[in-house]
């Protein structure tokens, strides 16, 4: 059908949609597009918006990359950044169309993450990066240590989040010193350190490090405490030392320990032979 609705470039009535993903579930989703009237594509309803890019270009290389979406400070992908940082990455896709397709056919042209946010005057400005970039970026190298590199619950840590979990009810939250009920911790005080304390709200999940037990009842977290009011219920999670005692008596995970501590004291290559 493409010459029954399209005939020329002077013709054409183009119109873009904007899928952003900000946290889990359709309350962390935002769709918006730039035509004056909203439009269901793939059984979604995106919202008009004032909302530009610049152009999408592909060089052959992903060096100097970034796109800009430029947005009035009343767009409401504005307010998921004013306030607080965002939980997780956010993902940004952007399709193109044409409004007089009678196929109503968008395809994906451009993929990738929002990184940064700034504020000029009326209008918003969001750094986003290409997913393709990701590529190039190397990963950490495994070392020869004594301590465990894997991340704490990751994939190849496999610690039993939910057993190092206990529910708990806030009593005071100042600035980011947070007060839990008596008795919320399942195991000493300082076992929590570098654990995380997390909290339900509408859209999501907030999540904070302990990064340090002032009291037995009060933690220190990480960053600004967001919508935690006294009498709320939160999840106090442990935390781990990254050494092989904490794994195997505080996670019962020694199987999955990634750490070597049986790394001799004793430099073979000095003045002193390691074997007598």
């Amino acid at each position: 059908m493409f010459d029954v609705f399209f005939t020329s470039r002077s013709a054409s009535r183009p119109a873009y949609l904007y899928d952003i993903t900000f946290a889990a579930g359709e309350a962390g989703r935002l769709r918006l597009t730039s035509a004056d009237q909203p439009l269901i594509v793939g059984g979604q309803r995106y919202e008009p918006a004032q909302i530009k890019h610049g152009e999408i270009e592909s060089s052959g290389t992903l060096d100097n990359a970034t796109l800009e979406v430029k947005t009035p400070r009343f767009n409401p992908l504005v307010e998921v950044f004013r306030v607080y940082p965002p939980e997780r990455v956010v993902n940004l896709t952007i399709y193109r169309g044409e409004l007089d397709d009678p196929d109503a056919e968008f395809n994906a042209t451009w993929s990738g993450r929002i990184l940064n946010f700034a504020m000029s005057g009326l209008e918003a400005t969001f750094s986003c990066e290409p997913i393709a970039t990701a590529v190039r970026r190397p990963g950490l190298r495994r070392t020869y240590q004594y301590g465990c590199p894997h991340v704490l619950y990751g994939p190849q840590c496999r610690a039993s989040k939910a057993a190092a979990s206990s529910a708990t009810t806030v009593q005071a939250v100042s600035g980011s010193v947070v007060t839990l009920a008596s008795g919320w911790n399942a195991h000493p005080t300082a076992k929590y350190l570098r654990g995380m304390l997390e909290w339900d709200i509408e859209g999501g999940t907030v999540r904070r490090t302990i990064l340090q037990v002032l009291s037995p009842t009060q933690v220190l977290l990480a960053g600004v405490v967001r919508d935690l009011t006294p009498g709320m219920t939160a999840t106090a999670v442990l935390g781990c030392g990254h050494a092989g005692d904490d794994c195997k008596n505080l996670h019962d995970n020694l199987l999955n320990y990634g750490g070597c501590p049986w790394i001799s004291e004793i430099n073979p290559l000095g003045q002193r032979s390691p074997f007598y």
